[in-house]
C-alpha cells in the first residue's frame, strides 16, 4: 500500500519538512494544504523539480482534504511563528487555535483515521486541543514536544564535554517551551551518567536547550531545519512501525493533557510509555509545566 503523508501549512517548517520527505523517500504520496493556495501550488513545483535527481518517487498533490482519507500521518504545521513573544511559545495560542478551527473540521470530514503529528506551537496545548477536536484515539495524536529541545540539551553537552553528541542519552520532558526541563537523572554520557561527569553546569546546559529555538529566531525570525527533522524522523517511525522511543508530546492521563515525556512511537502512534524513575525536584517540574499546558489548553477550549 502507498505511504501517504499529509502536511497542513506550508511556510518554512512545513516545507522543509516536505523536502526532507521527498529527498528520503519516505513518502509515496505527499499531500500538500495551504490556505494560500498559490504558495501550495508553487513549492510543490519546486519539490517536483527536485524528484529528478533522486532515487525514488514521490506523487505531490495540493489542497485536496480528500486525499488525507488513507493517509498514514498527517502532520500540522499552521500558525504563525510571527506571533511568538520573548521566546515564548503561548504567544502563537490565539493565531494557532483560529488555524485549528479552520482545518480541524476538513480533516475529519475528509475520514482521516491514521496518526496526526503536531509541529504548531504552543505544541504540546495544541496537541491536546488537536485530541479535543478529532474523533480518534489520543494515542493516535502526537506531537513533536520536548524531542528538539532534548537534541538541543544533547548538543550543549557534547560541546561542554568534548563528545561525540551520538554519546548522549537522555530527555528534555514537560511543555516545549519556558517550562521544559532536562532530567539530568536519565543523562548518560558515553554510558556513564553525567554525574560521573565533574564541573558540569547543569543550570547552564538547561538553559541551552531551552533557549536555543529563541537565539535562532531571533537571528533569522524562524526555526525550520532542526524541527522538520525531528517531525521527519518521527514520521518515519510512525511508518515503519519502528517502536521507537521520542520525548514527544503525548497523552498523560494524569493531568488529562499532552505533555513531553518519552513514548514508544509505532504505525498506530504511542505504543506505549515508559516508566521513569525521576527525582522529586524533577518530579515537582513535570507537574508544574503540566499545570501551565492545562491552563494553555482551557483557554483554547
Amino acid at each position: 500500500m502507498a505511504r501517504t503523508i499529509g502536511i497542513i501549512g506550508i511556510g518554512h517548517v512545513g516545507v522543509t519538512t516536505a523536502f526532507n520527505l521527498v529527498s528520503k523517500g519516505v513518502a509515496d504520496k505527499l499531500v500538500l494544504i495551504d490556505k494560500k493556495a498559490e504558495l501550495a501550488e508553487g513549492e510543490s513545483f519546486d519539490l517536483k523539480d527536485a524528484l529528478g535527481g533522486l532515487p525514488t518517487y514521490t506523487d505531490i498533490v495540493v489542497n485536496d482534504y480528500d486525499a488525507l482519507k488513507d493517509a498514514d500521518v498527517v502532520i500540522s504545521a499552521v500558525g504563525n511563528i510571527g506571533a511568538i513573544s520573548n521566546g515564548d511559545r503561548i504567544g502563537e495560542t490565539k493565531t494557532s487555535k483560529v488555524a485549528l478551527d479552520d482545518v480541524a473540521p476538513k480533516l475529519k470530514a475528509s475520514g482521516f483515521h491514521g496518526v496526526l503529528l503536531d509541529i504548531t506551537n504552543p505544541c504540546d496545548a495544541v496537541t491536546s486541543y488537536w485530541q479535543y477536536l478529532l474523533d480518534l484515539p489520543k494515542s493516535q495524536i502526537i506531537g513533536t514536544g520536548t524531542s528538539l529541545d532534548t537534541y538541543r540539551m544533547r548538543r550543549a553537552v557534547a560541546d561542554t564535554l568534548h563528545v561525540n553528541v551520538a554519546d548522549v542519552r537522555g530527555y528534555n520532558m514537560g511543555e516545549h517551551g519556558e517550562s521544559q526541563f532536562t532530567a539530568w537523572s536519565t543523562v548518560r554520557v558515553n554510558n556513564e551518567p553525567i554525574a560521573e561527569y565533574a564541573k558540569v553546569d547543569y543550570d547552564q546546559l538547561a538553559d541551552d536547550a531551552r533557549a536555543g529555538g529563541w537565539k535562532i529566531y531571533q537571528a533569522k525570525h524562524y526555526t525550520s531545519y532542526g524541527i522538520a527533522t525531528i517531525a521527519t524522523e518521527m514520521t518515519q517511525a510512525i511508518i515503519s512501525d519502528a517502536h521507537r522511543i521520542f520525548p514527544c508530546a503525548n497523552y498523560d492521563p494524569e493531568f488529562g493533557i499532552a505533555i513531553g515525556h518519552p513514548a514508544m512511537i509505532g504505525k498506530q502512534g504511542v505504543i506505549k510509555t515508559p516508566t521513569l524513575k525521576l527525582t522529586d525536584e524533577e518530579r515537582a517540574k513535570y507537574v508544574h509545566s503540566a499545570g501551565i499546558i492545562k491552563d494553555t489548553f482551557e483557554k483554547m477550549k
